[in-house]
């Protein structure tokens, strides 16, 4: 991970080389700040996923803690992940009301 580079990609692969998992981050510029947009998130359905987002969410946490710039996730799916984990409410940018 270089933190300066503002297009961030985390990959997982297996021992043969095969896609498990792919996060993409952007870092834009907002009104009010810099933030880490999280567009892209894959799982490969043949694997297991909760160990896959486990993983990849640490990654984007620690991209978070070394940047001091919040996340945007855009995923439904990094959503709930966001809601269900309260340690990420500290970073989640235009984290929903009702959430």
């Amino acid at each position: 991970m270089n933190k300066q580079d503002a297009h961030q990609i985390f990959t997982i692969k297996n021992e043969e080389d095969i896609l498990l998992s792919s996060v993409t981050l952007d870092k834009i510029a907002r009104k009010d700040s810099n933030v880490w947009i999280m567009n892209h998130f894959f799982i490969n359905p043949q694997f297991n996923s909760k160990d896959l987002l486990e993983k990849q969410m640490q990654k984007v946490w620690q991209l978070a803690q070394e940047t001091n710039l919040p996340i945007w996730p855009l995923d439904p799916m990094i959503i709930d992940y966001f809601t269900q984990h309260p340690q990420f409410h500290k970073i989640w940018y235009h984290r929903p009301f009702n959430r």
